[in-house]
């Protein structure tokens, strides 16, 4: 039991947090340590999501087998995440000394209305620890996941009868988030149901309400209490919204394991985020490429986010382009839609 728990906090937490060191992610530059803790593993997500979409399509196409990206995306992780430990441990040297930034903690006082929107994600997450909620979609991503790793084939079988498949679901092969499930859970050694309702929600859960979080810093400028009361309303609203089966609160609270569920709850508010950062400041290359990487985990989470992202950064593009009258964005945006582009291009041809 201690051996798996480790295990589960090694790549759903240590890895994600290491990976999101990365100089290209700029996070080392925030005075704040537990903004750059959140910001890393927010970022570290973000790149193993990427990481794992451009090497899956590929080795899918191919008709590799499960063991070649099993295998490729374990050893690319493992370096990303000690590179991040090694720039992370040169950066710490070129900040303040440690007591002075304890210190400075200390006398930051927390709102109580931060604490109780931290009790309410407590007991979002331990609904799903000590609870299950079933959905009728498992009966696709969680047997897709589980046919991987009986048959060491992805997209091989018919997740739905157990069939040899003659072609690929072109509906689903450019977003493998259930391979993705079949990765996880073979690395700590769990059945993919239990690691798909138990463990990746809670951490899925945790990287969705830090995105929530630093939106409520970016609109109320870093105002402890204002961005406290957001949080708390936003946990309230979350926690009230099971009267449809599509609403965002459900797939946040209920179904957060599917991948258009962590589309809406993670990569699109951290889209609109970054995109905002960088319509707002112009910054460059970082910034940027972190939106690359943001657009490229739209298209393994969901099919729709295939779509729906570029569509996101296409409107808020022009919107700032007539705003502020600058229309050198527009390229970067087009670049970082280029997987989703290539994506669409792709299924309408195999279709």
């Amino acid at each position: 039991m201690a051996i798996k728990g480790f295990e589960i906090l090694l790549w759903f937490l240590i890895i994600p947090l290491a990976a999101g060191n990365l100089p290209v992610f700029e996070t080392g530059k925030e005075k704040d340590w537990f903004v750059r803790m959140a910001d890393a593993l927010i970022c570290g997500y973000v790149l193993l999501f990427a990481v794992f979409e451009l090497l899956a399509l590929p080795l899918i196409f191919t008709r590799q087998s499960f063991a070649v990206l099993k295998y490729s995306y374990e050893i690319l992780a493992c370096v990303l995440a000690l590179a991040g430990v090694i720039f992370a441990w040169k950066n710490k040297k070129n900040r303040a000394d440690g007591a002075e930034r304890k210190k400075s903690l200390s006398r930051k006082k927390i709102p109580a209305a931060m604490w109780l929107a931290f009790l309410l994600v407590a007991i979002q997450m331990g609904s799903y620890v000590f609870g299950m909620a079933t959905d009728l979609d498992d009966a696709f991503y969680v047997a897709t996941a589980t046919t991987t790793l009986e048959t060491n084939g992805m997209f091989t079988y018919d997740a739905y009868t157990g069939m040899l498949a003659s072609y690929l679901p072109a509906r689903y092969v450019f977003a493998p988030f259930p391979i993705l499930l079949a990765f996880y859970s073979d690395m700590v050694h769990m059945h993919a149901a239990v690691v798909a309702h138990t463990v990746e929600p809670v951490f899925f859960l945790l990287i969705s309400y830090l995105v929530y979080w630093k939106i409520g810093r970016k609109l109320f400028d870093k105002d402890d209490r204002k961005v406290g009361l957001f949080l708390l309303f936003l946990a309230l609203i979350q926690m009230f919204s099971y009267y449809s089966v599509y609403t965002q609160g459900t797939f946040l609270s209920i179904r957060i394991w599917q991948g258009k569920a962590l589309l809406a709850s993670f990569v699109l508010p951290a889209i609109f985020l970054q995109a905002k950062e960088c319509m707002e400041t112009n910054r460059m290359c970082g910034a940027w490429v972190t939106l690359f990487l943001m657009m490229t985990s739209a298209c393994l989470v969901s099919g729709m986010g295939i779509m729906l992202a570029p569509i996101m950064l296409g409107l808020m593009t022009l919107l700032y382009a007539v705003k502020d009258r600058n229309w050198g964005n527009i390229k970067r945006a087009v670049i970082c839609c280029l997987p989703n582009v290539i994506c669409a291009a792709a299924y309408v041809i195999i279709r």
